[in-house]
């Protein structure tokens, strides 16, 4: 997975028709929301260890950390890989590692199929029965003949989309859906050979908000060396992350994205046919969202919180971790800092680490999905060590206040 950058009735169905209206982005809410502050708390705990505790080289930590209770009131505590894997116990604090696969990824060589590499990484249910599983989805055209030219694929030949899993037993196993019933949201645009990287991707999980299902994506800048929206180089999709929002967490087809002024952004397949008016169902970023990796109700002030991981800029100040703050998902505070690049740095022993997949999971929280947090939920990140394939999954508690 790659590094995250700059995933009814009838009435329903006529509530997708009209625009899907909420306050515009840049708005004077950002002024008047207030900021949560994050200071991190107790030391940090390993919950998985890799290659130590791994059961094939796949199973890695590769994506966010996510939990749901199931219908026995299980927990699942899911880092995904592209063979899924999951972590399981009767609390949050008590899970252990299971070997026992819940989705392969099926190597399809065809872009047409959304169905090459697969994480199953954001998750919600209603009954602990039903699982809506969105899923991170890479094409490698580097991995197929003909596909790509480059040595380093990912530089040219990664194509982004999500899809739509489902599991119908608690979330023991997750099942595939066939193009094009398995597009939930990607790029009006079909595969370029040598052409990317390019596409989309739900980099969060999901909340409930107002009878509505909200999660964050974020997008590729492209072409490649595109500049702005006008001109001969003018970009087709830019960077930045967006919310996206159903009433239907179980229909791929339902969810719209951000346009600028309302959810109207319809995400369209291209491969079945022409798109007309492609730049219609290209999705509008919001402010300090390109980096976001999760969003929960952070319940004493009943504010959506954002976490943001920035290693690579000073864009909000310091690299590092930082919180945002919305009532709506479009309009955002400016990120407050909880923990600089160099404060994770100055707790490892000698050697050469990189940091990445941050999300916040309350072991109290009282939904079935972990989206709301008290004040100490515990803050989830992968270490990578980059001189060996090692990574640990760790957990911190972390005090949120209202600053």
């Amino acid at each position: 997975m790659r590094p995250i950058r700059p995933i009814l009735c009838a009435l329903v169905l006529v509530a997708f028709a009209v625009a899907q209206s909420a306050p515009e982005a840049g708005s004077q809410l950002t002024s008047q929301t207030p900021t949560v502050k994050g200071v991190l708390d107790a030391s940090r705990t390993a919950v998985f260890e890799t290659p130590q505790q791994s059961c094939n080289k796949n199973d890695i930590p590769d994506a966010m950390a996510r939990a749901f209770r199931d219908n026995t009131g299980t927990v699942h505590l899911i880092a995904a890989s592209s063979e899924l894997f999951q972590n399981l116990g009767p609390t949050l604090d008590s899970v252990q590692h299971s070997c026992e696969v819940a989705h392969y990824s099926a190597g399809d060589a065809n872009p047409a199929d959304f169905n090459d590499q697969t994480w199953v990484d954001s998750f919600y249910t209603i009954d602990g029965e039903t699982v809506a599983g969105l899923t991170h989805t890479e094409y490698h055209g580097w991995a197929h003949k003909g596909e790509c030219t480059f040595k380093n694929g990912y530089n040219g030949c990664e194509y982004d989309s999500d899809t739509y899993h489902e599991s119908n037993d608690g979330g023991y196993h997750f099942g595939a859906f066939k193009a094009p019933a398995n597009f939930l949201a990607g790029v009006p645009y079909k595969y370029v050979k040598n052409g990317g990287p390019s596409g989309y991707s739900v980099d969060s999980n999901i909340i409930e908000l107002g009878g509505w299902y909200y999660a964050m994506v974020t997008s590729w800048q492209w072409p490649p060396n595109c500049t702005g929206q006008t001109g001969p180089h003018r970009c087709l999709t830019p960077t930045g992350g967006g919310p996206i929002r159903t009433t239907d967490v179980f229909d791929a087809s339902s969810w719209r994205g951000w346009s600028g002024t309302d959810f109207s952004v319809a995400f369209v397949d291209p491969y079945p046919g022409p798109v007309e008016r492609p730049q219609e169902h290209v999705y509008t970023p919001v402010p300090y969202m390109d980096v976001v990796t999760g969003i929960n109700i952070f319940q004493p002030a009943n504010l959506v919180v954002a976490v943001l991981w920035n290693p690579w800029t000073n864009e909000y100040g310091a690299k590092g971790f930082y919180l945002s703050t919305s009532s709506d998902l479009v309009n955002w505070t400016k990120p407050t800092l909880v923990a600089t690049l160099d404060q994770f740095l100055a707790q490892e022993p000698t050697g050469s680490w990189s940091y990445a997949y941050f999300s916040l999971i309350d072991p109290a929280a009282p939904d079935r999905n972990f989206s709301i947090i008290g004040d100490h939920p515990y803050l989830y990140y992968v270490r990578f060590d980059n001189n060996s394939s090692g990574r640990v999954l760790f957990r911190q508690e972390i005090k949120l206040s209202v600053n």
